[in-house]
């Protein structure tokens, strides 16, 4: 069993090995935190520096035995709890640098001492590695979900990113009649949203998302989304059985995602995603799959924005 998980450990970095293009990769960042305060866009952004002194050393002139002179970056936060930190951050999607103040606390309300979800990711070729959704068929949990074809570029998780389309049929694969959010980056408005799909073969046609998508050079970020560093929708999590102010990256399974997409039906009192089970199907005046919950969980969030909008 250890030895087990002392494989599954080395193989998670392996595929680093030699490549110097690597920071923190910035994912969920949650609403009124100090990552949030500071502009940090969800998937765009990669912490690469801090205090004037990269954050993951380039190995130049180390000997064989030899340490990388890497900043401990959550040693370097707890040390400046209260002070402000001058990270440097890459835009993958401006293909620009700039520079960004926070101040960590252990006090703003949410988990972490910045409020942000972040991974180790290579950033070099990282806009060519958006998976983009090319068509969308009609009826489709992808249709059903909002994605707009040509349009929009699905990006990832909470807590990971999607580096191929091999990578996105693992994930539907495994949330196979769940719900699973997504982020997802539209050309059009700019904006990195929160998309909840449920991957699923009940719907009637092929596949379980029901659209087509492309990934690589030839979809690539256009030209005229890369005049801006974007924006990003935030969303609450919270770390189950941790500490206050703990920095060390939790379990996957003890990170938890706080319900946030509500809306208003019509009469029936707000509506989560955690209260899908109360959602049915009036025509055919029977407790319906999830699959067909979640469809009439998005047609009452539809309808609701088109009613704010108006």
């Amino acid at each position: 069993m250890g030895n087990s998980e002392s494989v599954e450990e080395v193989d998670e970095f392996e595929k680093f090995d030699g490549i110097e293009t690597l920071g923190y990769r910035v994912l969920g960042v949650q609403p009124n935190s100090p990552a949030s305060q500071a502009g940090l866009v969800s998937f765009f952004d990669f912490m690469v520096g801090a205090n004037g002194k990269m954050l993951l050393g380039s190995g130049e002139g180390l000997e064989d035995g030899d340490e990388y002179d890497d900043v401990d970056l959550p040693a370097l936060l707890k040390d400046s709890l209260g002070k402000k930190v001058e990270l440097l951050v890459y835009n993958i999607k401006s293909e620009q640098t700039r520079l960004v103040n926070l101040t960590p606390s252990d006090s703003w309300g949410g988990a972490g001492l910045l409020g942000v979800t972040i991974r180790l990711d290579n950033y070099g070729g990282a806009d060519e590695r958006a998976i983009r959704v090319l068509t969308v068929e009609r009826n489709s949990p992808a249709a059903i979900a909002g994605l707009v074809p040509e349009q929009d570029y699905l990006l990832g998780t909470v807590s990971d990113s999607l580096e191929d389309t091999q990578a996105l049929a693992d994930l539907l694969m495994a949330h196979m009649d769940k719900v699973v959010e997504l982020y997802v980056y539209n050309t059009r408005s700019d904006v990195v949203r929160v998309v909840p799909i449920m991957p699923t073969f009940s719907w009637g046609g092929g596949g379980l998302l029901g659209a087509e998508v492309g990934t690589g050079y030839l979809h690539r970020l256009p030209h005229a989304a890369r005049s801006t560093s974007g924006t990003s929708l935030e969303r609450k999590v919270r770390y189950v059985d941790r500490k206050p102010g703990s920095l060390n990256s939790p379990p996957a399974g003890n990170l938890e995602h706080e319900p946030q997409l509500e809306m208003e039906s019509e009469g029936d009192g707000p509506v989560t995603l955690a209260s899908l089970d109360d959602v049915s199907d009036t025509k055919k005046n029977r407790s319906c799959c999830s699959y067909y919950k979640w469809r009439e969980w998005c047609r009452i969030t539809k309808s609701r924005d088109k009613k704010r909008q108006s």
